[in-house]
This record gives structure tokens, C-alpha cells and sequence, in this order.
């Protein structure tokens, strides 16, 4: 049973483009009926699921998740200021949120790479006032035209640093959101639970840590954001490749 990750994983965070093995792997599971889910923090298109098929993966029904699905049962359409990229704005206003900076009732963050200190300014005005925060994920860093740049986690971190807020997280490594990820699993399996699953991803800390705490195996691909385990505690991981091919091969070779 697979958890697998997308930006770095499965596409690359350069041009978008598959990334080697990624079909197959996808392709192999299908044909040997092995429960999987796709998990990203995607939060720029609804239809991102099908834009990955559009890119060639046979990705089954049921077995995708990102942020805005566990959006829609978390919060129900209401006011909001929403911070980020301009995709995600026009995502949340099509889930039936309305934008509003002055009387918002909750407040989203999701990654963006021109964010400015107003920005922050509001965001802190805002949990000042005791609005709800919510982060749409909590990954520490993002690889974007070949460089990286601080995600959300390090953002809602900064600003804990300057006013004494809580926040929740419907992303990953959010319990929420993998607990999600679990019951699309169960729908394929029912006995699957989260000792059972292996996951695999690019993000150490952002998706892989938690995901150690639940019992799961991790295993690190180095074709993203990290290229080398320099400065990683290489005893949480149960697994390092270069790539989700080797892993695609190693699964021929078991099975």
C-alpha cells in the first residue's frame, strides 16, 4: 500500500514534466491491484487530478487527495481572506467562498513566491483579532525555477514568532489530512492502516517526518527539492533512491 507524492515525486519541479518511472510506477500498481493514494498540497487548481492524467498518469478514481478536498468537509463556504497565488484565490471563490479582506470570517494561507510584508502585516492583524487561521499545508520549503523558497509551515512559523497564535492544517503533514488519505485507502483496502502504508516523497520534513510518527514507511527520493541527505537523520527513513524509478524496479523484482 502506497502513499505517493507528486511536485519532485512524480513530476518534476523544473519543467512539470513527468519524471522518469513515474508512468510506470503508476502503470504497475494499476496492474497489480495494489492500493495507492496520490497525496499532494496542491493548492492551485481544482483540477489538478486531471491535468496529471492529462500528463500520462492512470491515475484510478478514488485515490487522489490535496488540500481543497479536505477543504470543502472542514470549512464551509463563508467570508475569507485568502494569501497566495492568484490560481488559488479563483480556486476558493469557485468553491463557493466569497474574498473579503475588511469582515473575513477564517483567514487561508497557501504558498506563494511574491508575497509581501503587508501581506504578513494583515495575516498577524488578522490572528490578532482571533480569526480562525488556516494553513493549507505545512510544507517548510518549495522548489520553484530552481530555487527554493520558504511554504507555508516557515511562514505561519514566522509569524507565531511575532504574535502568540494557534492554527490549524489541512494539508500535509496535517493527522487530518492523512487520515483522509487513509480512509480513500480503506475504500481499496479495509483493512489498510497507516502501519501497513509506505510512503513515498521528496519532502524529509514536510511530509515524511509525520508520516514516521504514524508508523508508516518512509522512503526519501532525491529528485526534488532534496538532492542529497546531507544534514538529514537518515535512521527515520526506511528507504533512499534517486528516484521513484528504482523504486518501480524494485517492485518488479519482489512481486
Amino acid at each position: 500500500m502506497f502513499f505517493l507524492d507528486v511536485q519532485g515525486t512524480l513530476i518534476s519541479d523544473a519543467d512539470k514534466s513527468l519524471i522518469c518511472g513515474a508512468k510506470d510506477l503508476i502503470d504497475f500498481l494499476n496492474e497489480r491491484n495494489l492500493p495507492y493514494v496520490i497525496i499532494t498540497n496542491n493548492t492551485k487548481k481544482l483540477n489538478f487530478l486531471e491535468n496529471l492524467r492529462q500528463k500520462g498518469l492512470a491515475i484510478k478514481e478514488n485515490a487522489y487527495i490535496d488540500p481543497f478536498c479536505v477543504l470543502q468537509d472542514y470549512l464551509k463556504p463563508c467570508k475569507i481572506a485568502a494569501f497566495g497565488a492568484g490560481e488559488f484565490l479563483q480556486s476558493v471563490e469557485k468553491l463557493g467562498f466569497e474574498l473579503d479582506f475588511k469582515n473575513p470570517q477564517a483567514v487561508l494561507v497557501a504558498s506563494y513566491d511574491n508575497f509581501k510584508f503587508k501581506d504578513f502585516a494583515s495575516m498577524i492583524e488578522f490572528a490578532k483579532d482571533g480569526l480562525k487561521m488556516i494553513a493549507m499545508h505545512e510544507t517548510s520549503i518549495y522548489k520553484k525555477d530552481n530555487r527554493l523558497y520558504p511554504g507555508v509551515g516557515s511562514i505561519m512559523a514566522m509569524l507565531k514568532n511575532a504574535i502568540k497564535f494557534d492554527y490549524e492544517v489541512i494539508g500535509k503533514p496535517s493527522f487530518a489530512f492523512y487520515n483522509e488519505a487513509l480512509k480513500l485507502l480503506k475504500m481499496q483496502n479495509e483493512g489498510a492502516e497507516f502501519k501497513d502504508i509506505k510512503i513515498i516523497s521528496d519532502d524529509f520534513k514536510g511530509d515524511l517526518l509525520k508520516a514516521k510518527e504514524l508508523k508508516m514507511k518512509t522512503l526519501l527520493v532525491l529528485s526534488g527539492k532534496i538532492s542529497d541527505t546531507k544534514g538529514l537523520d537518515t535512521s527515520l527513513l526506511d528507504g533512499i533512491y534517486p528516484s521513484v524509478l528504482e523504486i518501480t524496479k524494485e517492485l518488479k523484482c519482489q512481486i
